[in-house]
């Protein structure tokens, strides 16, 4: 039998730490009042959960290569998800 050392265990926390994020990220987006390609595309995107709260609406058309008017309806939508939700980041 092979003993789990304090190293093991905390790259297991580590990977669930990150699992949950990317779940809470990805169902935060599911939820959001926007076009389901519009989804796709910031789940393709990697971002965190701090990052989806924090980012500028020129920021998401550059990072998503999308136009900043359609950004903006993203923002929105995250601002209006968030405010339902109670949903906080450390900013």
């Amino acid at each position: 039998m092979i003993a789990a050392t304090e190293d093991d265990e905390h790259d297991s926390n580590s990977v669930l730490s990150s699992i949950k994020e990317k779940l809470v990220v990805s169902d935060l987006i599911n939820q959001l009042d926007i076009a389901d390609g519009l989804k796709e595309l910031l789940i393709g995107a990697g971002l965190t959960l701090k990052s989806l709260l924090n980012t500028s609406a020129a920021d998401f058309a550059k990072i998503l290569g999308i136009d900043q008017y359609v950004a903006k309806l993203i923002t929105y939508a995250i601002s209006k998800s968030i405010k339902m939700s109670g949903l906080q980041a450390d900013k």
